[in-house]
């Protein structure tokens, strides 16, 4: 008996002095936090604001990262304090083309050097800041790309430049659009699963990798309509750009394996074709930076005096508006999902709060919402809508704009405005709806388990280890239709068009922002600056200024917020680890596990669209 209390007693000492340690430091973390902050607020009481100066440096545009049209936290600060910071770092699309339109005019750059070949980003946003790299180079200021692989948007940005210098072990591999996805029909036999898909609209290909072993013709027609004139569109400006006949980077992407053959160094191949001008490694060009812009401590081993996308947006002067009148601008930016908004996910609980600011601010006189958002759940987009109504119940008026994508969800939530604005490579339309659910009869068999029991009622006899029975197919497809002849219905209303009008060029089809306009499902062409325009002219005010809102941090994320601010805390976990972790905190949930089966009203083939 006393070697157990004595084995318990250590234990209880153990947990005693591991709390001990835990608190104490805790409270040392807290009070240098403290300390840190009183430091720098008396710091930056007596200090004057480093001013940054442009003369003759050259504008360093070398973003990483992913374009987005607002920035939102993918994870929660303390999730950034254990795990260190997994955010991908998001550039607002206003913000890049901001700082490019401004170099064009700013005397002081002696050049702009783009690096965009680590920037992920949509064509429409890829058309954007090419045609402001064009605006530069236009009015006579130098601007010099360079690269490691030039995909066909990176492509397309740097081809807008006087030189495009690539590097030695790279290559332009902008070959096109590609398409590819996995058909797991099998596979589900295999392993003795059931896939039960239920849709309505037979354009609405995203779940067929379930149903097919090989790509529909529907599906095939409707990318390729979509595709084949933005890959024209895309082609013509590089070649504009380049001074290059039509037809070369067709036929580059056509024989490029062949010319891959004579020479095996692919990026002397895109020298050769007239793609690039120079070839070089990252040596070669430092020291050709050197001879073009030597730096002030005339260092053969430095890069050029420049000024980063951040620390130049910070130059330009904002203009002030003090102005009552208010548009509020509502992002919503991901798929649509319940929940609170983060990077990848529109959050319904977040955006719908938005709404609710703007309701209740009487000098908010119009709502804009833009959209970037393959679309969602069809229950997070309905709580959308129906805050959206109670803005509309308010008669202000409600206007759209659609980015790169406002698909699917993304319709559904801009079935209350007063005008639609997208731009013409914007992917729309797929208005249709379907849902998936497993059931597992087959393994059950096939393990040797059997499940029996009894149960109140018929509904709640059947669950996904029994074969699904006749009338819950048919309830589920019932579902479904009446789902999708909703959002017909609410797209018909919104755009004043007969329902069956409406019901031809819905059913799942995907559209392009030019050939949405010629159908009606769209007003106007246009950027979110025409939309904000259009708002304001509706609302009868001249005078106004743009609010946005964000995301309400509470009083724990702040502090946590604060604290990595101030110390700069990281802790960096090993490559296998941060996949496990992100794996487990994976949200694009767009089946929720909680019911038998969910509606879904999502473009889901859209991140399969390949832009290499």
């Amino acid at each position: 008996m006393s070697k157990v209390q004595s084995v318990w007693s250590k234990a209880d000492k153990f947990l005693t002095l591991s709390r001990k340690i835990i608190i104490n430091l805790f409270t040392v973390v807290v009070l240098i936090v403290i300390t840190f902050s009183l430091v720098g607020g008396i710091g930056s009481f007596f200090s004057e604001e480093d001013s940054i100066s442009t003369k003759d440096k050259v504008l360093w545009f070398k973003p990483v990262g992913v374009v987005v049209d607002s920035s939102s936290s993918s994870s929660t600060s303390l999730d950034a304090l254990i795990l260190g910071s997994t955010d991908i770092q998001q550039h607002e699309l206003e913000d890049l083309i901001k700082v490019l339109e401004s170099a064009a005019d700013d005397k002081n750059l002696a050049a702009i050097y783009i690096n965009v070949s680590e920037l992920g980003m949509y064509y429409a946003s890829a058309f954007e800041i090419a045609n402001a790299v064009k605006n530069i180079k236009d009015k006579g200021k130098r601007v010099i790309a360079y690269g490691q692989n030039f995909g066909n948007n990176a492509f397309l940005i740097s081809s807008q430049a006087n030189e495009i210098i690539l590097n030695k072990y790279g290559q332009v591999s902008s070959f096109g659009f590609s398409r590819k996805r996995e058909y797991v029909k099998d596979l589900y036999e295999n392993i003795k699963l059931n896939q039960h898909v239920f849709i309505a609209g037979e354009w609405k290909t995203g779940p067929e990798n379930f149903t097919r072993n090989t790509m529909s013709e529907e599906d095939k027609t409707q990318w390729n309509e979509f595709a084949s004139p933005l890959w024209k569109k895309m082609t013509d400006l590089m070649e504009s750009g380049r001074n290059l006949d039509s037809g070369t980077i067709q036929n580059y992407g056509d024989s490029f394996w062949e010319l891959a053959l004579e020479e095996p160094e692919v990026s002397q191949i895109a020298l050769n074709q007239g793609l690039v001008d120079m070839v070089f490694t990252v040596e070669e060009l430092r020291h050709w930076f050197f001879d073009e812009y030597p730096n002030k401590d005339n260092d053969v081993n430095k890069l050029p005096d420049s000024v980063s996308i951040y620390d130049y947006l910070s130059t330009i002067e904002s203009e002030e508006n003090d102005s009552k009148n208010k548009i509020a601008v509502i992002n919503i930016e991901g798929a649509i999902s319940t929940g609170e908004s983060m990077y990848g996910i529109a959050g319904s609980d977040t955006i719908v709060k938005n709404i609710r600011k703007a309701i209740k601010d009487d000098d908010v006189k119009a709502l804009v919402l833009q959209v970037n958002s393959p679309g969602g759940g069809v229950y997070p987009s309905e709580l959308i809508t129906n805050a959206l109504n109670e803005f509309k119940d308010t008669n202000r008026p409600i206007v759209s704009s659609m980015g790169d994508i406002a698909a699917s969800g993304g319709v559904w939530v801009t079935t209350l405005s007063d005008e639609i604005w997208a731009k013409e490579e914007t992917l729309t339309g797929s208005i249709g709806v379907y849902g998936v659910l497993t059931t597992i009869e087959n393994l059950y068999d096939w393990a040797g388990i059997q499940v029996d029991g009894v149960s109140s009622t018929d509904a709640a006899n059947w669950d996904p280890r029994f074969e699904m029975p006749e009338n819950v197919t048919s309830a589920i497809q019932a579902s479904v239709d009446d789902t999708y002849d909703k959002f017909v219905n609410k797209v018909s209303a919104n755009r004043n068009m007969p329902y069956e009008e409406v019901h031809a060029i819905a059913k799942g089809r995907i559209w392009s922002g030019k050939k949405a306009l010629q159908l009606g499902l769209i007003d106007k062409i246009g950027e979110l600056d025409d939309a904000i325009e259009s708002a304001s002219a509706m609302a009868e005010i001249d005078n106004y200024k743009v609010v946005r809102y964000f995301k309400e941090l509470d009083s724990f994320e702040i502090f946590i917020s604060e604290l990595l601010d101030n110390l700069d805390i990281q802790f960096n976990f090993g490559t296998k680890s941060k996949k496990i972790l992100n794996l487990m905190n994976n949200q694009y949930r767009f089946i929720n596990e909680e019911k038998d089966v969910d509606m879904v009203s999502f473009c889901f083939e859209c991140e399969y669209f390949d832009t290499k």
